[in-house]
């Protein structure tokens, strides 16, 4: 049962969101408020009032934001956006409304959906999605993009502190803050010790959190920046210690993929690297519907290292497979929400299914329309990077090695939602900053391309000399 801290927490949030912003400025204290929403706020407890979306960790930051863009009169960045981006992001936040026409039929023993549903599920994917727009506007410049990895930086520190103090007294801080714990105990018990979870509600969220501070502060440390005391490097190894200590398999290999490549891949290699894995997440369900992918020989791969790992990982496969073929009864918009995405039992009516993946789970909710959509604010910078890095002298060592260090991290957010479902508001925010960033070069670039055409037309209209005194 939530004490009243979390209420309070949850309500002065908008508050401190306005103070940051004052302090800060726009960027900085949109930033400050997503990342500070997201490492200490209540998870897994939301206060439901008539008419408006639940007011919980995530909604409670980006409805703040849509008061203090009124009252402030900024631009969300929506302009900013390309016409057929434009036309896709609306597609996006429009899919449920599609979902719910589409499903105006109960099943088995669930409801059918309303346009009410779909209206109110329409308005929560904007909320989730909003701060992707923030990034496209406030954090597209070089300046503006290393802010962004310094931060990161420093919540690493912060947050990686606080893990090693869970790791060694037990998951506590959320219930002795807040009053309740959020998650399954037993999911936080793990190889004789716990996971962390401070307050992101379970440790495979903070392990992918820790990776993803690690590539910021890897790509920092490469380029000999220095924002604290310390120096950078000794930085990243107590960030990397607690990493390895929240014994998560995949965001270790997430960490240390990041720290290998940055350290010695080429950007041209690391851009690469983000198509490969871009193309992967796209045709993951499609190999999977058709069996191309290689299931049976990854669990016996992981049988010769962990049979406990190989059955988990068979159990995972298992699932997928059943929520893949339920989803494919409605492949276009999905089923919808209500659980009607799931599997059950036809005699008994049990829920058979486990959901871990955001691929399938979006699949089965919103069908390709949404998957495709969703996904495509992902991939797209990666491969509008990809196409500015193969242009030569655009930008400057450093800022090209900001952007593929930035396309990765995206890169490897965006693989981590195969075998979990780790996208948040802030995720969405360094996604944003990378899209704006490459639509910033790409208008630079641009500029640049007409001024020196308008140069070349008004040098071949002079005149030489001895061509007038020929006339």
């Amino acid at each position: 049962m939530p004490n009243i801290i979390a209420y309070i927490a949850i309500y002065i949030w908008p508050l401190v969101t306005f103070y940051l912003m004052k302090r800060y400025g726009f960027a900085n204290g949109s930033l400050l408020s997503l990342m500070g929403g997201y490492m200490f706020l209540p998870v897994g407890f939301s206060i439901n009032l008539p008419g408006i979306p639940a007011f919980n960790k995530f909604t409670i930051i980006t409805m703040s934001f849509i008061a203090l863009f009124f009252m402030m009169g900024k631009k969300i960045g929506f302009t900013d956006l390309p016409k057929p981006m434009k036309a896709i992001f609306i597609a996006f936040v429009i899919s449920p409304l599609f979902t719910a026409l589409a499903n105006n039929h109960s099943y088995m023993f669930l409801p059918a959906l309303t346009v009410y549903d779909g209206l109110s599920d329409s308005a929560s994917n904007f909320l989730t999605i909003l701060p992707l727009l923030i990034g496209v506007r406030y954090f597209n410049t070089f300046e503006r993009q290393l802010t962004l990895f310094k931060y990161f930086v420093i919540a690493g520190v912060i947050y990686g502190l606080l893990t090693l103090y869970e790791v060694r007294m037990s998951p506590q801080l959320h219930r002795q803050l807040y009053g309740y714990f959020p998650h399954s105990w037993l999911q936080q018990v793990r190889d004789g010790g716990f996971r962390s979870i401070v307050f992101m509600g379970h440790g495979l969220l903070v392990a992918m959190f820790l990776a993803v501070c690690v590539g910021f502060t890897v790509t920092l440390q490469q380029l000999k920046i220095r924002i604290l005391p310390v120096a950078t490097g000794l930085v990243l190894a107590g960030i990397l210690i607690a990493l390895i200590f929240q014994k998560s398999s995949a965001s270790l290999i997430y960490g240390i993929f990041l720290l290998l490549m940055m350290m010695f891949m080429s950007n041209k290699r690391i851009h690469q690297a983000t198509l490969m894995i871009a193309i992967l997440y796209i045709t993951y369900p499609i190999m999977s519907t058709t069996h191309i992918f290689p299931h049976e020989e990854l669990v016996e791969f992981a049988q010769r290292f962990s049979p406990e790992r190989a059955q988990s990982l068979e159990y995972r496969f298992d699932n997928e497979r059943d929520l893949l073929e339920h989803a494919n009864h409605k492949p276009i918009f999905g089923w919808g929400g209500w659980g009607r995405n799931r599997v059950y039992d036809a005699e008994t009516g049990q829920d058979t299914s486990t959901t871990d993946g955001k691929w399938v789970l979006t699949l089965g909710v919103r069908g390709w329309f949404g998957f495709l959509s969703e996904a495509f604010f992902i991939i797209a910078p990666l491969w509008l990077a990809y196409k500015i890095q193969r242009r030569k002298k655009v930008l400057t060592p450093i800022e090209a090695k900001l952007l593929s260090s930035h396309a990765l991290i995206v890169a490897i957010i965006l693989v981590d939602q195969m075998p979990n479902a780790s996208m948040n508001t802030l995720y969405w925010l360094i996604v944003g900053s990378l899209l704006g960033r490459v639509l910033y070069i790409k208008r630079k670039i641009g500029k640049n391309n007409l001024l020196e055409s308008q140069i070349d037309n008004s040098s071949s209209d002079v005149v030489a000399p001895n061509e007038r005194s020929r006339g």
